[in-house]
């Protein structure tokens, strides 16, 4: 994300400002935001966006592009993230799926039917 000059401010960062105030004002709590305050949060995001495809890139398979596969490895791996594992989850199959709640209802049947034995 590159900076573009500006004659009055100096640097303007490469997120649209007007995207990064519309996400801050859906907070019900907010209700003002300072020109400063909206600054530093899309400079902040800037840069947390370019640390996690970074780390993706570092860590991906093909040397040319970064995947949703390192992106979810990096977020999946990393405790600092943690926040966002339900944003941004390994992929699985519709047959893993299917499989993965099969398994839960069984699971979920056996538990229930103990607890009714008791």
């Amino acid at each position: 994300m590159e900076e573009t000059k500006s004659p009055k401010n100096g640097t303007h960062p490469g997120l649209p400002m007007a995207r990064i105030k519309v996400i801050m004002k859906s907070s019900p709590d907010v209700e003002h935001i300072s020109p400063t305050a909206l600054y530093a949060m899309t400079k902040a995001t800037e840069l947390f966006v370019s640390h996690l495809t970074t780390e993706a890139y570092e860590k991906n398979t093909s040397m040319f592009s970064v995947d949703y596969k390192s992106l979810a490895d990096v977020v999946n791996n990393d405790e600092t993230l943690e926040f966002l594992q339900e944003v941004v989850p390994h992929k699985i199959t519709v047959r893993d799926y299917l499989l993965m709640t099969k398994k839960q209802n069984i699971s979920d049947d056996d538990h229930s039917d103990n607890k009714s034995s008791e």
